[in-house]
């Protein structure tokens, strides 16, 4: 016997959930704003009076233009004669200036005192610390057509600046090598016919000099930052730097060392990864030894193993590493060297190393180039050994025990992205993107055993897991590769119904073959084609220790692919292709240990 409506209704009463916006109000700057929201999947609904369309899912989604200072958003949704409404609103945020930042229009008619002063702070920059080279910028009003003159305690006196308008006096001072340390105020001094008229002090402090200074790298975590610039995923990297590594600190700003690399590059590293010397030792010549390429007593035919670059030098130097493909090549600059490299030693046994070559490509920098044998790149270190005797480490490719199951006792290392407190992104039902990740993970983590694999999961619940424990615990566990599962999500102002499609995510141009792969196979599943994403911030994108790639299954935040993220069904579908893509990545670049095993693949 069916239930009437009214019955029906009582027990599955219309809801309406709000994704978009989080909260009753908002405060918003741009024009447009996207909404999402969910109710049963039969009913009508509506956005400020306007019929959107209701997904299977139960999802609607739209976009607003606000105008006002206060935009109301409506949401309705209607369904055999019940109606629930909600309201929330949009506010734009106020807008005041500070009028400290303002300097006061000399042609108004407000009275002025005959001298006066009155320093900007705004071109000087209180966060950070100049060093050698580095300009300060000066910029102060007072009395017009007077000689003005600026002094650093200690330093520099009675320096004149320049009047660039009526009223408004500017210089820019250079912080010379090696001038001591000083942290305060600039004074000002006006001056009449005879006497000093008036005086005053800058309106903010300033740090500057007293560098150079050494600062030695106090974790194995560390990374080279290659500028200030900076976004959701942290500001791009040259990559990880050694623990002990030296460095010449020749400035500081918004938390991050200034590093002198050589006389034409620099970089940033956060001054927690450093611990600077009290004294500044002039510098010497780092002059390199030879080199001896060795394989890796670590090396059997059932695990990896590696070759090893040794490079002799007097102290752990600063580096950066990159990679390049066809031929595969790392190639490693070594900051502060100088070569005295006269020969190298290239064993037999180290087979995956065809010539190591060096150059000396400008003073101060000393580049190596690491020609391979592999058809692709399994992964490569960088670190220091005895003293300071720098090791480049380069793995071999694994092993294919069989040719019918490539993935056979391989490691392989499942990421279930977000996790624990880290939702990641939120579908207009509600679903959040740490349990499709894990989702989708644990249904790869099937089929790869299947496929006779060995698999390291990164989590296995909803527990949050720094990055760095991630990584740890792929390392620990010895992954040869490691593949992590996310799902895409836009911004407020786009439109969710326009942007949709997989994509495949790398860092390093080693690993770019990986991600074509997995990119290429998500594509068969007939999802649109959101790109190919390369010099990728992400954590796990940075290790280069062993192949990575992040996989955006497919938008979350599109209705539409949202259907097929909560299915089982698609989700065990996107699972197969990417083992499906493993199986081949493994049977193209991994080793064969005998002609005739190959020619069964």
């Amino acid at each position: 016997m069916s239930l009437s409506s009214s019955v029906w209704a009582q027990y599955n009463p219309l809801t309406l959930g709000i994704v978009i916006p989080e909260q009753d109000t908002v405060e918003y700057a741009f024009s447009r704003y996207r909404v999402a929201a969910h109710t049963d999947p039969n009913a009508q609904a509506f956005i400020n009076g306007k019929q959107v369309q209701v997904y299977s899912s139960g999802a609607f989604v739209d976009m607003v233009f606000p105008t006002e200072q206060i935009t109301p958003i409506e949401f309705m949704v209607v369904l055999d004669g019940d109606t629930v409404n909600q309201t929330r609103y949009l506010v734009k945020p106020s807008s005041s200036q500070k009028a400290s930042s303002e300097l006061v229009e000399l042609r108004s008619k407000a009275p002025t005192k005959k001298w006066f002063i009155q320093p900007n702070g705004d071109p000087m920059n209180p966060d950070q610390w100049y060093g050698p080279g580095d300009v300060i910028p000066i910029l102060v009003q007072a009395t017009p057509g007077k000689q003005l003159i600026y002094s650093i305690p200690g330093q520099h006196t009675h320096i004149v600046m320049n009047e660039r308008s009526p009223g408004i006096y500017e210089s820019y001072h250079k912080v010379d090598p090696y001038d001591p340390m000083f942290e305060g105020n600039i004074e000002f001094s006006l001056k009449g016919r005879w006497l000093k008229r008036s005086k005053a002090t800058s309106s903010e402090r300033v740090k500057m000099g007293g560098l150079p200074k050494i600062g030695v790298v106090n974790t194995s975590d560390a990374y080279l930052n290659i500028g200030l610039g900076s976004d959701r995923l942290g500001g791009a990297k040259y990559g990880s730097i050694f623990e002990g590594v030296e460095l010449d600190i020749v400035g500081e700003q918004s938390g991050l060392y200034k590093v002198a690399l050589s006389p034409s590059l620099h970089a940033w590293i956060p001054t927690r990864f450093v611990d600077v010397k009290e004294s500044f030792e002039l510098p010497t010549q780092s002059l390199s030894g030879n080199i001896r390429i060795v394989a890796s007593k670590e090396n059997s035919h059932l695990s990896q193993g590696s070759d090893v670059i040794m490079v002799s030098l007097p102290k752990r130097l600063p580096y950066i590493v990159h990679t390049e493909l066809d031929p595969n090549r790392i190639v490693v600059d070594i900051f502060g060297a100088t070569s005295n490299t006269n020969w190298k030693i290239l064993l037999d046994e180290a087979t995956g190393i065809d010539e190591v070559r060096w150059s000396q490509i400008e003073d101060g920098r000393l580049r190596l180039y690491i020609d391979l044998t592999h058809k692709r790149h399994w992964g490569y270190d960088v670190e220091y050994g005895w003293r300071a005797q720098m090791r480049i480490i380069v793995k071999y490719p694994p092993v294919i025990e069989d040719a019918l199951k490539p993935l056979k006792n391989r490691i392989i290392a499942v990421d279930a992205g977000h996790g624990g407190r880290n939702n990641g992104a939120l579908g207009s039902t509600g679903v959040m993107e740490k349990d499709v990740a894990l989702a989708i993970s644990k249904k790869l983590e099937e089929l790869l055993v299947e496929a006779g694999a060995n698999v390291v999961m990164t989590r296995t619940d909803d527990s949050y897991l720094y990055m760095s424990e991630r990584a740890e615990i792929i390392r620990t566990n010895k992954a040869e590769l490691m593949v992590s599962i996310h799902a895409n999500s836009i911004g407020y102002a786009t439109d969710p119904r326009e942007m949709k499609g997989t994509g495949s995510f790398y860092k390093h141009m080693a690993y770019k073959p990986l991600a074509e792969i997995m990119y290429d196979k998500m594509r068969e599943l007939g999802l649109d084609d959101y790109g190919l994403t390369g010099s990728f911030n992400f954590s796990l994108n940075a290790p280069t220790d062993f192949p990575n790639v992040l996989v955006e299954t497919a938008f979350l935040s599109n209705p539409e692919e949202e259907i097929f993220l909560l299915d089982p069904y698609y989700q065990r579908r996107m699972a197969q292709q990417i083992v499906e893509g493993l199986e081949e990545y493994y049977t193209q670049y991994a080793w064969w240990p005998n002609e005739e095993l190959e020619a069964d693949k």
